[in-house]
């Protein structure tokens, strides 16, 4: 008899927007139920060739982040991602064993907010397509975007610790401008509306952050009737 299919679920938003916290309380309340789990992070900086190269990225040193051309840079987190479901992915999914995933291809909407216009719209379609149909990137079952408004993200991420990628540093180029998250943070939500496997889940009441445990609850929800 052949095994159920794994599902997976892949936790979304703005940079300090929470998905390390939502992510590791889903974690742990999928274990508890007694659901076969396993994590992924990306971008994989320290498992990974490309991963480190999105670090390096990051970090600046391969140009000035605003100008440096989102279809080379976005080959760096693809070429990742594609090495992991080739290597790891499809194969956990077809044991049986769900994925988690903090992060994951579809964080490409920061590539698309760094263009306008019809340039948005030519680059939109480029980057599903050759992700998911050129490359064959695994495409999750649900994604749930944690919708936290980008200027409350952005004084949440600032309390954030040094990083190992960013030797000590505990903000990368596409964090520390305010203006980029905002463009990321409507790009998200337009998203959103193109894939039915993806959803949103409010995150705020009027303009303060609900409690992580509530927020717990929500993605919980959503998540229990798709494992």
């Amino acid at each position: 008899m052949n095994k159920k299919r794994g599902k997976f679920i892949v936790i979304e938003g703005v940079d300090g927007s929470g998905k390390t916290t939502q992510f590791n309380l889903l974690v742990a309340r999928l274990k508890k139920e007694g659901h076969k789990i396993v994590t992924a992070d990306f971008p994989r900086y320290y498992d990974s060739l490309w991963g480190k190269m999105v670090g390096n990225f990051l970090k600046g040193e391969y140009g000035d982040f605003d100008i440096t051309s989102p279809y080379l840079v976005a080959l760096l987190y693809m070429i990742d991602q594609y090495t992991w479901s080739r290597d790891f992915g499809h194969k956990i999914l077809e044991s049986g064993k769900n994925i988690l995933a903090n992060r994951y291809f579809t964080s490409n909407t920061h590539q698309i907010a760094k263009l306008k216009g019809a340039k948005r719209e030519k680059y939109r379609k480029w980057i599903w397509d050759a992700g998911y149909k050129h490359l064959g990137i695994m495409e999750p079952d649900l994604v749930v975007f944690l919708d936290v408004k980008p200027e409350t993200a952005f004084e949440m991420n600032k309390k954030k610790s040094g990083r190992k990628y960013l030797k000590g540093k505990s903000e990368d180029e596409a964090e520390k401008r305010l203006y980029h998250q905002e463009a990321a943070y409507k790009e998200y939500l337009k998203t959103a509306k193109q894939f039915k496997y993806w959803k949103v889940i409010k995150c705020m009441t009027e303009s303060k952050i609900d409690s992580p445990e509530a927020i717990h609850e929500r993605l919980w929800k959503l998540v229990k009737g798709k494992i």
